[in-house]
């Protein structure tokens, strides 16, 4: 058999494979991390939005109700109906 004193280049390929592989590995790693991350920030933006939703929508529902209407309309704005005198404790 006739041995070779030189240069390996199947181990050289191998080498440079393995090190291909784990590169896009580790690249396809780091992009998952940010997608997580930005997925997570993205769930707290939406949990705020649906609290902020939903006080909203029971707002909306209070104002729909001519008793409450009125209720703000004496007590925030100070407002009074014909005939009436509108009354504020002194502070």
């Amino acid at each position: 058999m006739k041995k070779r004193n030189g240069f390996n280049w199947f181990a050289l390929f191998m080498f440079l494979v393995v090190a291909y592989f784990s590169t896009v590995l580790i690249s396809q790693q780091v992009h998952l991390s940010h997608v997580s991350e930005t997925q997570r920030m993205a769930d707290k933006r939406l949990e705020k939005a649906q609290k902020e939703n939903e006080i909203l929508r029971k707002e909306y529902e209070e104002l729909q109700n001519l008793d409450n209407i009125e209720k703000i309309a004496r007590e925030d704005l100070g407002l009074a109906k014909d005939g009436e005198l509108p009354y504020q404790i002194s502070r």
